[in-house]
């Protein structure tokens, strides 16, 4: 009778081993998959846990709405994007009359003034990508990069193309966030 207690002992210490084993795996297992380890290598270079949209068409509405500006009457919207996440980030070019460029300003409400010169807006402001966004073909122009952001963290620049005699071209650019 004492042999078969000194045999049975060894099993159960091993199934005990084994299950405590099996357990510390399925820990392991889940552990890594709410880390999200376990899905790095099944996801294809898709992001499961987007934190910014991708860059959407946006309206005249939201080009106001973003940038805290009023389009005058007669504005031409030639291309605007959008993306939101842990920043909201806006490119809009438009085409303006020259006799509304001072209004536009003034309604705008910008904390600096416009310099002549100014290259406030370049190819890397591009929110939306595309081949509309050409800043860098202006010969005339003046600017604002502004300092100082709007009452909820908006931050703009601008850059004014003024190489036409009756439009000017506005390139647009804010971020929140």
């Amino acid at each position: 009778m004492s042999a078969m207690i000194e045999t049975a002992a060894p099993a159960a210490r091993n199934m005990r081993g084994t299950m405590a084993l099996v357990l510390a795996c399925i820990s392991l297992v889940l552990s890594l998959i709410s880390c999200g380890a376990g899905l790095v290598a099944s996801t294809n270079g898709i992001d499961l846990f987007p934190v910014q949209s991708k860059p959407q068409v946006a309206s005249a509405a939201q080009v106001e709405a973003v940038a805290h500006v009023t389009l005058p009457p007669g504005t031409v919207l030639l291309t605007a994007a959008y993306s939101n996440g842990l920043e909201t980030l806006l490119s809009a070019k438009f085409r303006i009359p020259r006799t509304e460029l001072d209004a536009f300003i003034a309604t705008a409400r910008f904390t600096a003034t416009p310099a002549p010169g100014l290259r406030a807006v370049d190819a890397e402001h591009n929110v939306g990508g595309g081949d509309l966004w050409d800043p860098e073909t202006a010969k005339a122009i003046s600017g604002i990069d502004e300092e100082q952001p709007t009452a909820d963290g908006t931050r703009r620049a601008v850059l004014f193309n003024l190489d036409a005699p009756d439009a000017v071209t506005v390139y647009l650019y804010a971020s929140r966030g």
